[in-house]
């Protein structure tokens, strides 16, 4: 997988998942990175893992681990939304479908299997709510090399994301920051606010690939604000 830059600060930053969210291969099909979902005092917040790559024979994927706690959402609903179907990055050539995820039984946030699919966290905003935080993220590589989400690597503050909606929308959001940070250092609290500024985050895995962990260490954090219409 391609190296990451050096991350700039980003100032809202939860998963992939994200994403950066973490990610973790499957049958070595898909990265080995993912979020864990915290607790926070006024609501649980899951943290993303990333997708896997389409195969022919595609086996499911096992996140790695950052800090990980009971999110007790067991019990919660995603709420009705216009669900983003789709996300696109002309400056990186970044356009792929999206579909929703919810959270694993291991407490992080669940990744599409394909690393030709980029999940939204469907307990948290969607892209276009009023406030909070709506998290994409994927799959970063796979056995067979570097996956889609590994163009957010390129992606510069100012390029425009647009995320189109199951009602037909297409939104704009403009990149503000771009962030790497170690599993440990993820803000999830802010990552998956469901109050706050309106923000989008593209997660996905980066760093260095630790094989005892079956983990990549840190993640990659695209933070947008949306284009004002």
């Amino acid at each position: 997988m391609p190296r990451p830059r050096t991350a700039r600060r980003v100032a809202v930053v939860a998963a992939v998942t994200a994403v950066a969210l973490a990610v973790v291969g499957g049958v070595w099909l898909a990265t080995r990175d993912g979020f864990d979902v915290r607790e926070t005092a006024s609501s649980p917040t899951p943290a993303p893992s990333v997708a896997a790559v389409p195969t022919a024979t595609p086996s499911p994927s096992a996140p790695p681990t950052v800090d990980r706690s009971d999110a007790g959402i067991g019990a919660q609903q995603p709420t009705v939304q216009d669900a983003p179907v789709a996300v696109r990055v002309d400056a990186v050539g970044l356009d792929l479908p999206v579909v929703p995820v919810g959270v694993r039984d291991d407490g992080q946030m669940d990744v599409p299997l394909y690393v030709s699919e980029v999940g939204w966290y469907e307990y948290g905003p969607a892209p276009g709510a009023d406030a909070g935080s709506a998290v994409l993220s994927a799959h970063v590589d796979s056995e067979l090399g570097a996956a889609p989400m590994a163009a957010l690597f390129e992606v510069e503050p100012g390029a425009i994301v647009e995320v189109t909606t199951q009602s037909g929308a297409v939104l704009e959001f403009r990149v503000e920051q771009v962030e790497q940070l170690g599993k440990a250092q993820l803000p999830l609290d802010d990552l998956f606010a469901r109050d706050g500024p309106p923000v989008l985050q593209l997660v996905t895995c980066a760093g260095d690939f630790d094989p005892v962990a079956g983990a990549y260490e840190d993640n990659l954090i695209v933070t947008a604000t949306p284009v004002a219409p």
